[in-house]
């Protein structure tokens, strides 16, 4: 057994020296070589600076010859540049929409003062209508009175006023008189005009009927 211990105790020294051995090799690395060139590094920077090289300008001049570096940089400005033209297109159709909203606006605007115009000017018309609707029926009640008082009057009586009036004024009154009373006028008056009224009467009976038949 204790020979055994004997045995296994060189090869732990054995190891331990070994490991001393690459660690002062490390050392002695970083003593030369890194800190030196990191301090030169350090240096260089401070002293381009100060005299006025761009040390930024010269790493992406000096870059983009190197062939992963040149790639990236490449694929980033290829990007820029369809994100710029992206933007610009979506702005000119963002512009081009504007403007044909505005001429949607101002065309319905139109058509909406059209239709406002139309609509007053039917407004105006049916108030016309109206007005003239009412004057048509106090004209009508007025007349309808009138031809009341010439049916209570002898025929005889009605025959010598009507001598006195124009057929059209007359016809108006016989065409809304009563059959009866109508025909006693007609036979008092004198028969040229009476002729001249049956005619009128006539013709007016064929219109009243032809625009009962067209309505």
């Amino acid at each position: 057994m204790s020979n055994s211990k004997e045995q296994q105790l060189p090869n732990t020294s054995h190891v331990e020296a070994e490991g001393e051995k690459k660690y002062s090799k490390l050392q002695w690395l970083f003593a030369c070589f890194i800190i030196p060139l990191l301090f030169a590094i350090v240096v260089a920077l401070v002293v381009m600076t100060v005299t006025g090289f761009n040390v930024f300008d010269l790493a992406h001049k000096y870059s983009g010859k190197i062939p992963v570096v040149s790639s990236i940089m490449a694929g980033d400005k290829t990007k820029s540049k369809t994100t710029t033209e992206n933007i610009h297109s979506l702005k000119a159709t963002i512009e081009d929409q504007k403007v044909e909203i505005e001429d949607l606006k101002a065309e319905i605007e139109s058509k909406q003062n059209d239709l406002q115009v139309s609509q007053e000017e039917i407004d105006d018309l049916n108030k016309k209508l109206q007005a003239l609707q009412k004057k048509q029926e106090k004209a009508t009640v007025r007349l309808d009175e009138v031809v009341k008082v010439y049916e209570t009057m002898s025929a005889k009586k009605s025959a010598e006023i009507f001598a006195n009036m124009k057929n059209e004024d007359v016809l108006e009154i016989l065409i809304r008189m009563n059959n009866a009373a109508r025909a006693a006028v007609l036979e008092k008056m004198d028969p040229v005009k009476a002729a001249d009224l049956t005619v009128l009467l006539k013709a007016e009976e064929e219109k009243t009927s032809t625009e009962i038949n067209n309505g």
